[in-house]
């Protein structure tokens, strides 16, 4: 969802930096390059063992989510390409679901600014699971409620560790990097890497009449 479907990578980012310019803390900001596609106890603990000599992370969080959540209540945009992907796939009787590190009630209100949440059969989030990406257990959540196996499932994923964790899970994945830098070792596990979504509709027909 983070920076696939909605442009919130940035948003998230910025925060980061705000609450380190805040908090007077001179953290580069590579490490929060690190953390996106983590679910809240992921990426606190990675902060922990990152920069835990450096800050008050409990304080650097508590900061960056204010700052964060006031970004996100004045409007997120969405993706090139995000609607039309989902409509298409809607026409076509082909179910989505999300699967999202954002917590639920979050990833609810983001959806809900672009009217999506009625266009997914459900949304599984970072609180709803026992280990987070880049762990397989949130792509398998998505896909036992969609009572479909998780190898039949195609695994869209702009961050590292949700590539990594839709590949372990069985997934076909297709890459659309955003924020997150990627290497040989995500691109070699995804099945295309895309330069947008606006690719899909046109991905989307191609496959279906194969």
């Amino acid at each position: 969802m983070d920076g696939l479907l909605l442009d919130t990578e940035r948003i998230s980012h910025e925060s980061w930096i705000q609450a380190t310019e805040d908090l007077k803390a001179p953290i580069d900001e590579s490490v929060f390059l690190k953390i996106i596609g983590m679910n809240t106890p992921t990426y606190r603990a990675t902060l922990y063992e990152l920069i835990g000599d450096q800050i008050d992370v409990d304080q650097l969080i508590a900061v960056a989510s204010e700052v964060y959540y006031e970004k996100v209540d004045a409007g997120v945009p969405l993706k090139p390409g995000a609607l039309a992907c989902i409509e298409w796939l809607n026409a076509a009787g082909i179910p989505q679901s999300v699967a999202t590190s954002s917590d639920q009630s979050l990833a609810c209100n983001k959806l809900a600014q672009h009217d999506l949440v009625e266009h997914f059969h459900s949304i599984a989030s970072g609180d709803q699971v026992s280990q987070g990406k880049p762990h397989p257990e949130i792509f398998q959540t998505a896909a036992n409620r969609m009572e479909v196996p998780a190898e039949e499932c195609l695994v869209f994923e702009d961050s590292r560790h949700g590539v990594i964790g839709a590949h372990a899970a069985g997934a076909r994945v297709i890459l659309v990097p955003d924020l997150a830098e990627h290497g040989p070792d995500t691109e070699s596990l995804a099945y295309e890497i895309w330069d947008s979504l606006e690719q899909g509709p046109q991905r989307f027909a191609t496959w279906r009449s194969a």
